[in-house]
């Protein structure tokens, strides 16, 4: 059954990770442009009150909140700089993001570290995407690895969830965001 999510849980939602070690996939090349998506996910953010105050920040320091992402269908990645899989990942993550473009999907990378540190390691790796900053951090919610992803539908209802990384271009993987089953926790 699905569960709507209200802003806090929504909140525990980006904070979510699971599973950072090694992977036996081998490093992928660094995806496509797909910088006019991240036009279309940041055109219309609202400056006002405290960045720091709202659930999630541009890399440019604009903060936002979940309600922001209504009425799309959301695929959120939870990464960080220092995870080999999260990094070995983003790629097909931007590809799959590149094949379900027409469908309606929106593609999130999420990480808790500081804007500083994510920027350089965007501008070091020459990645694009839709990466923004968690206002807080995973282990204070109690979470302890990553990677981890999570699709949202467009009542913001969690309609899967995966634990580790994948090559989410795949066919496989492809085919399980399309039709996703429901997510394996309470």
């Amino acid at each position: 059954m699905k569960k709507s999510l209200n802003p806090t849980l929504m909140l525990c939602l980006s904070l979510c990770l699971v599973g950072c070690g090694n992977s036996e996939n081998s490093p992928m090349p660094v995806a496509g442009n797909v910088e006019e998506a991240s036009n279309v996910l940041f055109a219309d953010l609202a400056a006002d009150g405290d960045p720091a105050e709202k659930t999630f920040q541009t890399l440019d320091g604009r903060g936002f909140d979940v309600d922001f992402f209504a009425g799309q269908k959301v695929f959120i990645n939870f990464w960080a700089t220092w995870c080999a899989p999260c990094i070995r990942e983003i790629p097909s993550i931007n590809r799959a993001a590149a094949a379900l473009e027409d469908e309606g999907y929106l593609f999130v990378f999420v990480s808790d570290e500081d804007n500083d540190t994510i920027e350089n390691f965007l501008m070091e790796r020459e990645f694009d995407g839709n990466f923004i900053k968690l206002n807080g951090y995973f282990a204070t919610f109690g979470i302890g690895a990553v990677p981890s992803s999570w699709l949202l539908d467009e009542n913001g209802d969690v309609t899967a969830t995966w634990a580790g990384a994948y090559e989410w271009d795949s066919a496989e993987m492809l085919a399980e965001i399309r039709n996703p089953s429901p997510p394996d926790r309470p």
